[in-house]
């Protein structure tokens, strides 16, 4: 991404805005949708791999529509179906959270894809350095997450190539696709030498490395005393 060159701060930036997304109105959305913009145009190859998540994961969005829609209480969006209308706030609500989705999946896929396994590794290790002052070893848990992020994203792109027969139709099936990937990069590290993986050390946050990640908390924080 081209704002961050500290991969912490990458990752922290988007764990903080997956939870603010979530409570955002439109206008907060298009703060976050703008910057996608420029990403997509500057990286397609990664945008074509956020939209093939986003297609593969069109059965959970229609689930939330229908939720929505139906079981939403509002004002008639069809009053001549009475109380078999969908609700006009249930559509605004349904509509909203999965725009809310869609842009996270996208910053998630831009972050593995524009992010080298060794950065994110060095990037998840430094944010769970202070757990070193309970006694809770990180280092290894970093090194097991980064490694998975970093198979999933290339088994997805195997799976897209032999499920074109097969496409999920259900959220169960979606679940079940979503942790067989995850386990299946998980069992590829069983014979891994985490030992032998040596990370560098992040180099000195840039300012964009800091507001960034800094603006989002606040933002948050405000978000939080307001409601």
């Amino acid at each position: 991404m081209p704002v961050f060159s500290n991969p912490a701060s990458r990752i922290l930036s988007l764990a903080l805005l997956t939870v603010l997304v979530n409570k955002q109105g439109w206008f907060g959305l298009l703060v976050f949708f703008l910057p996608l913009i420029y990403l997509f145009y500057k990286h397609p190859g990664p945008g074509r791999q956020a939209l093939l998540l986003a297609r593969r994961l069109r059965w959970f969005f229609l689930s939330i529509l229908i939720l929505y829609f139906w079981f939403y209480p509002g004002t008639e969006l069809i009053p001549m179906m009475g109380r078999f209308s969908p609700a006009l706030e249930g559509v605004n609500e349904a509509v909203l959270r999965i725009t809310s989705l869609l842009i996270v999946i996208s910053y998630s896929v831009f972050l593995v894809q524009l992010t080298s396994r060794d950065d994110i590794i060095s990037g998840i290790q430094f944010i769970l350095s202070p757990l070193t002052y309970l006694g809770i070893d990180s280092s290894r848990f970093a090194l097991r997450l980064g490694l998975v992020l970093s198979i999933v994203p290339k088994l997805m792109a195997n799976q897209s190539l032999t499920n074109n027969q097969k496409k999920s139709r259900n959220m169960s099936a979606v679940l079940d696709q979503a942790a067989g990937l995850v386990k299946q990069a998980d069992e590829q590290l069983s014979d891994y030498d985490f030992d032998a993986i040596v990370v560098d050390k992040l180099k000195r946050p840039g300012i964009f490395d800091i507001l960034v990640p800094l603006t989002l908390f606040i933002w948050l924080l405000i978000v939080q005393f307001h409601y």
